[in-house]
C-alpha cells in the first residue's frame, strides 16, 4: 500500500484517539483540531497521489469557487439558506472564515477520488458528507437564521451543497479533464471518513443523524464497489466474445 494511503488511515486512527480524549475532557477544540489537520493532510495526499500540478490546479480552482459560493451564502442566503459563522473558525475575509474554502477543497478532493471524477457521483458524495456533519457543526461553528427540519439544518442547505458541488466539479473537469481510475483505497477512505463523522455525531448525542448517515455511507460503498465489479465482468465478457 502506498504511503499516502497509510497516512490516510493513520489520520482516521488519530481521530479515534482525539474522540476518546474529547469524551473524557469535553474540550471542543479537540474536535475542531481534527478538521484543521485534515487540510495539510489533504495537501500531502494530493501531491503524493496526483502530483503537484494537479494539486495546484485543483486547489486554486476549488478554493476560489468555494470562497465566492460561501460569500454569496453568507450575504444573500444563496444557495444554502441564511446562516452566520461563529468566531471559533478564526480569521474571516469578507465575512467568510478563511479556513472554510480549505475544508471545501479537501472534501471535494476525496469525493472526486471516490467518485472517479464523475460530476454527479462526486456531488452526491459531497452531500452525503454534509448530511453527517452539518447537524453537529451548526451547534458551534455556524448557526442557521431559521433552523430546518433535518436536525436543525434546512433542506435548502443540502440542495445548495449539491448545486455548489456540481458547479465546482464542472469547472474542475474543464481544467482537469478525464475521469479518475477506480481506487478501492479512495472508496474505503471516503466511507471510513464518513463513518468517522457518524461516530462524532453519536458522541454528541446526535444518534439518529449518525444512524441515518451510517446507512447512507454503507450503501454508497456497496453501490460504487459493486457497480465497478459489474463493469469489470462486462468488459471481460466483451473481451472473451471479441
Amino acid at each position: 500500500m502506498k504511503t499516502e494511503w497509510l497516512i490516510a488511515y493513520a489520520y482516521l486512527a488519530s481521530g479515534i484517539v482525539m474522540l476518546i480524549a474529547y469524551i473524557f475532557t469535553h474540550i471542543y477544540d479537540l474536535s475542531v483540531f481534527m478538521e484543521v489537520i485534515f487540510i495539510p493532510f489533504y495537501f500531502y495526499h494530493s501531491i503524493k497521489f496526483k502530483g503537484a500540478n494537479f494539486t495546484l490546479k485543483f486547489f486554486a480552482a476549488s478554493y476560489i469557487l468555494a470562497f465566492f459560493i460561501e460569500f454569496s451564502g453568507v450575504h444573500t442566503g444563496i444557495p444554502f439558506g441564511r446562516y452566520i459563522y461563529s468566531s471559533i473558525l478564526g480569521p474571516e475575509l469578507l465575512g467568510v472564515p478563511v479556513a472554510i474554502p480549505f475544508l471545501w477543497s479537501s472534501l471535494l478532493y476525496f469525493s472526486w477520488l471516490a467518485g472517479r471524477g464523475k460530476i454527479v457521483t462526486s456531488s452526491i458524495l459531497m452531500v452525503a458528507i454534509d448530511l453527517s456533519f452539518d447537524p453537529r457543526f451548526s451547534i458551534h461553528l455556524w448557526h442557521w437564521a431559521v433552523p430546518g427540519i433535518y436536525f436543525g439544518v434546512p433542506l435548502t442547505n443540502f440542495a445548495g451543497w449539491f448545486i455548489a458541488s456540481i458547479s465546482i466539479f464542472a469547472v474542475l473537469l474543464l481544467i482537469l479533464p478525464g475521469s479518475s481510475k477506480f481506487s478501492i483505497n479512495a472508496l474505503i477512505f471516503y466511507t471510513l471518513l464518513g463513518l468517522f463523522q457518524c461516530i462524532e455525531d453519536a458522541v454528541v448525542a446526535l444518534y439518529l443523524p449518525a444512524l441515518i448517515s451510517a446507512v447512507i455511507f454503507v450503501c454508497i460503498f456497496a453501490v460504487l464497489y459493486y457497480s465497478h465489479e459489474i463493469s469489470i465482468r462486462k468488459n471481460k465478457k466483451l473481451q472473451a466474445i471479441g
